[in-house]
């Protein structure tokens, strides 16, 4: 474990001695405790990244990190001291690519006291029920677990998320362990199924002449003469892969079972029987003057004392036994017999030491090949010590006798009942350690033990060797009650069977159905399942909870090339990602990545289309989109087109309908809607990269027209002036500058051009009305005050006209708006196909003529007003008030067909007001004309009512 240095951090790797694996990373649940101001010095952040390794800030010298659980439970009691805080932190990580995993790191509310930031990301912990981190691992590395977090999960500083407070600490076990089963078993069969593809590959590429030597018989057996019983089970082993997975399993439960308390070792065999042997004998002199008291202690202190005299030890020794029968047994059941003979040694009773070595596989190194490197063999009775070549012979030639004489001991029931399940482990006896099996997995460990172990024994048996053991037809009287074992099914079928309300508890939990699945090389069915009953609405909240370790497991596993069904992974996908886009939306996309690459679009979009947020996360969510190799011009077309779809909804008013009879126009600083706000913001999708901005154009010039035609002026105004401002491109300009409207992007660009003019022009009006009311009245304002507020305001009011006036005729009358600029052709929108290619130009010329019915009226009578109203600030706007006859008259501009079509609200159409207003300006002409000139006669009408546009 290094020990380096980074801007003032201490920092400890944490790593399996850099031991390559090639196949698979280890997979476990990693609990870190993140702690400051404990009076010890600086701790800080506890994860980190260096090199690709993670590594552990840790500033306390004395207490070295690596595998101790003994430095973390110290690192962990420090989280008392006054003014400490800790944050626990696990890691649920998976395989994600060929030279890395991504680790994903869920963090927790902490509902004391927070005092500090952390500057990580600026995050501030104080104020996010969760944050995530995103750690990267090399592949070569296996991180080793750590698991203490069990002393600390039940605390009331912190709530448990998603396990729930209840069940944490069981389930985050149980996940972790879960994740340690797959990676161990998956891992020996990649290899085993790369070293039978490797032995395809030789049969391919050798001759017929070898062929024909290997069927002469030189060929090595399983099997020789020359073997001895450790290199028969490595052969049985490498020849059966099946066993090679029992044998990790049952490891699997050794290595995983919960801690327990050891009982202490103490010297001095039978202290206290011995005692009482020794005052025994020096009080018989006296024995016969005193009445003889009932004793039934032993009277001799060696082993067999109580079996052969029925009698018992001393109650302390006896106590003290029973503990420590109790505890070989535990050790033997996590597969530490090294340890239970240490301890047998150590408390003086090296004799039961040497009577639980006899399972060790005979050697003789003479006999057995040279190997470089031996590795580590755990076959014999779950020992987890390393059997390395010995330099002489070792073991036990009689390893069945040994066997034997076990069931023996396990079946005496005068003996302890910890004795008989130790010495029944030992040999591989189902009967006796099932009557001390507490757990689901205590109860598979003893079928799995038992199973092993007599396959082991058959090879064994079966074989030939230069040595004979000794017969054991004494001792085969002692037969269990219980069938052979044959495979995993028989055993899972067996629990089944057992009368045990834990048992039934623990079949219920649904990390045991994965384990089982993973066990019997059955986890696709599993997978399959669960989607079935996902989408049937058929699972219970526990069942639901495992839903994030069978995403990341089936991901895993398919990384790694194993078959499983596709539409089950996505389904189960799917569910995961839709609870991810509420609570961790920036993991969303490398999930997103893993879905087939038809569905990534759609899924990405539907999870954009539900984000409210700020413009600047929803980009970040778009470039994480990116980094992970999602198409984003794809998704963002999507997503806007899902938000404008949901916004159009069978509420909405129809233009072409009954509904334009209550056509109004929005005042600008009415405020827009908080749909309309939706919809603009659903634009920001396509304006994020220039790339998008050709079809933007396209989604902007729809959008504008829907607003215009409901008279939502001031929601398309907005629209215009959320755009950025590189929007408008070179390329398009030319396009409409050469005339090319042909082209469909420079058509719309065109359309674009005459939308913005329209609301522009309207702008203008709405400021022009604005200052119209504010002219100054004579009759509340008298003298030279009013002279210079008039002055003032005429001279507002001039350049207000005068750039409305032009913005009308200029932008919108004089240029044929949304007419022939736009090159869509003479063809009727009602006569073009509804179907196919052509029904989206069919809908927009319909749009686009119904916008002109609309609006080029409208602006005639607004330039109108315009005119007439200023009359007397300007007085040359009169006659051009009626100058706009001539415009509306003109052939070339067809401005009198608009006035004079027929619709809902106008059946007879405009024509005949617009000839009221000029009909309006002529009289008002000739009134002025009258007062400028008194000797002409009198108007027929009232100039009063000729003011009051009554006629």
């Amino acid at each position: 474990m290094d020990n380096e240095e980074d801007s003032g951090f201490d920092v400890f790797r944490i790593s399996n001695g850099d031991k390559d694996n090639d196949y698979i990373d280890q997979l476990v649940t990693l609990v870190f405790y993140s702690t400051n101001e404990l009076g010890y010095g600086e701790w800080h952040n506890a994860v980190n990244i260096r090199n690709g390794d993670i590594v552990v800030d840790y500033s306390i010298e004395p207490h070295k990190v690596g595998n101790s659980t003994e430095a973390f439970n110290e690192y962990a009691k420090r989280i008392h001291q006054p003014n400490g805080y800790c944050y626990p932190f696990y890691m649920s990580y998976i395989y994600l690519s060929e030279d890395c995993c991504d680790v994903y790191v869920p963090g927790w509310k902490f509902e004391t006291e927070y005092y500090g930031d952390y500057d990580k990301d600026n995050l501030d912990l104080g104020s996010y029920d969760f944050w995530m981190m995103r750690l990267r691992f090399r592949r070569s590395n296996t991180i080793n677990a750590i698991t203490i977090y069990a002393q600390f999960a039940e605390s009331d500083s912190f709530s448990m998320s998603p396990y729930g407070k209840k069940n944490g600490t069981r389930q985050w076990l149980a996940e972790s362990s879960t994740w340690n089963l797959l990676g161990r078993l998956y891992s020996l069969r990649l290899q085993s199924s790369s070293s039978d593809n490797g032995k395809e590959d030789t049969v391919m590429d050798g001759d017929l002449g070898t062929d024909m030597e290997m069927d002469a018989g030189t060929a090595k057996d399983i099997s020789t003469v020359e073997d001895t019983d450790f290199t028969r089970v490595q052969d049985l082993m490498d020849a059966d892969p099946l066993l090679s997975e029992y044998v990790e399993v049952r490891r699997w439960l050794e290595e995983n079972a919960p801690a327990f308390h050891p009982v202490e070792t103490r010297k001095g065999y039978l202290f206290y029987t011995r005692k009482s042997i020794r005052d025994r004998k020096t009080h018989a002199g006296t024995a016969s003057q005193q009445p003889e008291k009932p004793d039934n202690t032993v009277t001799e202190a060696d082993p067999d004392a109580p079996s052969r005299q029925r009698k018992e030890l001393a109650y302390e020794d006896a106590e003290y036994e029973a503990s420590l029968l109790r505890t070989l047994f535990e050790y033997v059941r996590r597969g530490r017999v090294g340890d239970a003979m240490d301890l047998c040694a150590e408390s003086d009773e090296p004799w039961r030491a040497a009577s639980m070595k006899g399972g060790l596989l005979w050697r003789d190194p003479s006999l057995e090949p040279e190997i470089e490197d031996d590795m580590p063999v755990n076959v014999e009775s779950g020992a987890c010590a390393v059997d390395r070549k010995p330099s002489h012979t070792a073991g036990n030639i009689n390893r069945m006798l040994w066997k034997q004489t076990c069931a023996a001991l396990a079946h005496d029931e005068n003996n302890e009942i910890y004795e008989r399940a130790l010495y029944a482990a030992l040999g591989g006896r189902l009967d006796e350690v099932l009557l001390v099996c507490e757990t689901w997995e205590d109860y598979l460990w003893a079928y799995i033990n038992t199973m092993v172990e007599a396959k082991i024994d058959s090879g064994i048996s079966d074989a030939n060797s230069l040595y004979t053991p000794a017969q054991t037809t004494s001792l085969n009287h002692i037969q269990s009650k219980y069938p052979p074992i044959r495979d995993m099914t028989q055993i899972f079928a067996s629990l089944t069977e057992i009368d045990s309300t834990v048992l039934q508890k623990s079949a219920q939990e649904p990390f045991q159905s994965v384990q089982r699945s993973i066990i019997n090389n059955d986890f696709a069915s599993y997978i399959d399942s669960y989607a079935r009953r996902l989408r049937a609405g058929e699972m219970d909240d526990a069942e639901r909870d495992i839903l994030r370790f069978v995403v990341h497991a089936a991901l895993y596993l398919s990384e790694l090339g194993v078959e499983l069904p596709a539409e089950a992974v996505e389904t189960n996908l799917q569910a995961y990602i839709a609870i991810l886009s509420k609570s961790h939306p920036e993991l969303v996309a490398a999930y997103v990545m893993h879905l087939p690459t038809k569905d990534q679009t759609d899924s990405y979009s539907l999870f954009l289309y539900g984000i409210n947020d700020s413009i600047s996360v929803r980009l970040d969510l778009l470039r994480l989109a990116e980094q992970h190799g999602l198409d984003t011009d794809a998704i963002c077309k999507r997503t806007t087109q899902l938000v404008l779809d949901a916004s159009k909804t069978e509420d909405s008013p129809d233009v072409f309908g009954d509904s334009c009879e209550s056509f109004a126009l929005a005042e600008p600083v009415e405020p827009i809607t908080d749909i309309e706000s939706e919809q603009i913001r659903a634009i920001e999708w396509v304006t994020s990269s220039a790339q998008l901005y050709d079809h933007a154009l396209v989604g902007i010039c729809k959008l504008v027209r829907w607003f215009l035609l409901h008279g939502r002026t001031n929601a398309a105004t907005q629209l215009f002036n959320s755009l950025p401002d590189d929007f408008v491109q070179q390329d398009w300009i030319k396009g409409a500058e050469s005339g090319e409207a042909s082209d469909s992007i420079v058509s719309h660009f065109q359309e674009y051009i005459h939308l913005l003019s329209l609301c522009d022009a309207y702008a203008y009006y709405a400021t022009w009305s604005e200052l119209l009311y504010k002219r100054p009245v004579e009759s509340r304002v008298h003298g030279s005050r009013y002279q210079a507020l008039w002055l003032e305001w005429k001279e507002s009011i001039t350049a207000a006209t005068d750039r409305a006036s032009q913005m009308f005729r200029n932008r919108i009358l004089d240029v044929d708006w949304l007419g022939s600029p736009l090159g869509l052709g003479g063809a009727a929108a009602d006569d073009m196909d509804t179907s196919g290619d052509d029904a989206p130009l069919r809908e927009r010329m319909q749009e686009i003529e119904r916008l002109r019915e609309l609006y080029i009226p409208e602006t005639v009578f607004r330039l109108h007003s315009i005119l007439f109203e200023t009359r007397d600030a300007l007085p040359k706007n009169l006659k051009r008030s009626l100058g706009l006859a001539q415009l509306v008259a003109d052939e070339s501009l067809g401005i009198y067909h608009q006035l004079a079509k027929p619709s809902l609200a106008h059946p007879q159409g405009r024509l005949i007001s617009f000839m009221n207003l000029m009909r309006r300006s002529a009289f008002e002409i000739m009134r002025v004309q009258q007062e400028s000139q008194p000797n002409k006669p009198p108007l027929i009408m009232d100039p009063a009512i000729i003011s009051s546009g009554a006629v």
